[in-house]
């Protein structure tokens, strides 16, 4: 990559890092580039739009052409295109926000949110990851991987504890993967945030690999057995309906019929 060109996607890559933005100095520091040099690659990218500057002026954020970049990109996303009518019924059904996630190695990236009336602030944002282990979005992805996929997942995966129950030993991961894998809903219990239960299923495509996942996230204090029932009937149509408008013609327990890999650590 051309040096400049390098320098502008570290910047990019910094400022977004932090949500307070970033000084000069601050990302002079970071990214050890010359002041002068970095004055007029700040100057360039906030006269196109890429960075804005705060009110006070000393502070550098990401801006508005960010995200008209962002946009086209997940336009392009057929899922994100078909998926949106059938997250507005979910939210219907559920009284939830429903997200639509795709993995990204041993990510799960967010790519598309349907907002109900009450929607979660502390929840995974369009365009944030979280570790696969740590989401329902995340397992419903990995307990449909090829059985090889799976089995490399689970021995070289780094498992951080993000909050008490989140889980930290492939045994217990595999248990909920074979679970999920036999048809049940994946969940994330308060997990990757305190607070917040999220229920998911997998999203297939035309070969019958997995795509995607849906997933409902909930506050704790709206989760209860009738919740939990509304939120996995709402789960299942609209799984099935995207999977479908994908190409899939099976349903998810046909292509669960080989098993999690019974090898263990």
């Amino acid at each position: 990559m051309v040096k400049s060109a390098h320098r502008v996607v570290q910047i990019l890559e910094a400022v977004s890092s932090s949500t307070a933005g970033l000084k000069h100095s601050e990302i002079a520091d970071i990214l050890n580039i010359p002041k002068g040099s970095l004055s007029l690659l700040l100057s360039d990218l906030v006269a196109q739009d890429y960075l804005s500057q705060d009110k006070d002026g000393r502070r550098y954020l990401l801006g508005p052409q960010v995200l008209v970049i962002a946009k086209r990109y997940l336009a392009g996303l057929d899922v994100v295109q078909l998926g949106r009518p059938i997250l507005k019924k979910m939210v219907d059904d559920s009284g939830e926000c429903v997200e639509i996630g795709l993995r990204r190695g041993n990510d799960i990236l967010m790519i598309c949110r349907e907002d109900c009336s009450r929607p979660l602030r502390s929840v995974i944002q369009i365009g944030d990851r979280a570790p696969l282990y740590t989401t329902a979005a995340g397992k419903a992805i990995l307990a449909y991987l090829p059985p090889d996929e799976i089995e490399h997942y689970l021995s070289t995966v780094r498992f951080k504890a993000f909050t008490k129950r989140t889980i930290t030993h492939p045994k217990a991961l595999r248990k909920e993967l074979e679970a999920i894998r036999s048809g049940q809903v994946a969940y994330s219990r308060e997990e990757l945030n305190e607070g917040v239960i999220a229920m998911g299923l997998p999203v297939f495509d035309a070969d019958g690999s997995v795509h995607a996942s849906i997933v409902i996230p909930m506050p704790t204090i709206r989760f209860n057995h009738k919740k939990e029932k509304k939120v996995e009937l709402a789960l299942r149509e609209g799984a099935s309906n995207l999977s479908h408008q994908l190409g899939f013609t099976g349903n998810s327990k046909e292509s669960s019929t080989r098993k999690v890999p019974g090898k263990r650590p």
